[in-house]
């Protein structure tokens, strides 16, 4: 690593067309991307629209529930805005080659 340069925030635990896991250790987190592509049968429920991405944060704390964040790539998080803290994980995704809007 160059010198001056800091350690990837995020390592990954699974890259495929539906999904991209990604874990944060020091914050004990998993971000999980699923972009529109993605036809899980669970996703219809969880989004407005068939063009959101779905980025699902998960706590590693016990008793911690799951938190959906709904982006569109022109709105950023429904909800949060460019606040959002899934925005890293979206960036994340992009960095990798990951499309997370497609």
């Amino acid at each position: 690593m160059a010198e001056g340069s800091a350690a990837p925030r995020f390592s990954i635990g699974r890259f495929s067309e539906n999904e991209l896991v990604l874990f944060d250790e020091h914050k004990q987190e998993s971000w999980i991307i699923y972009p529109p592509r993605s036809l899980y049968d669970f996703l219809p429920v969880r989004r407005h629209s068939k063009n959101i991405t779905l980025v699902e944060h998960h706590p590693w704390a016990p008793f911690t529930l799951t938190r959906d964040h709904q982006l569109r790539a022109q709105d950023a998080c429904l909800v949060h805005g460019l606040a959002c803290p899934a925005n890293e994980a979206v960036q994340a995704a992009v960095d990798l080659g990951f499309d997370p809007f497609a």
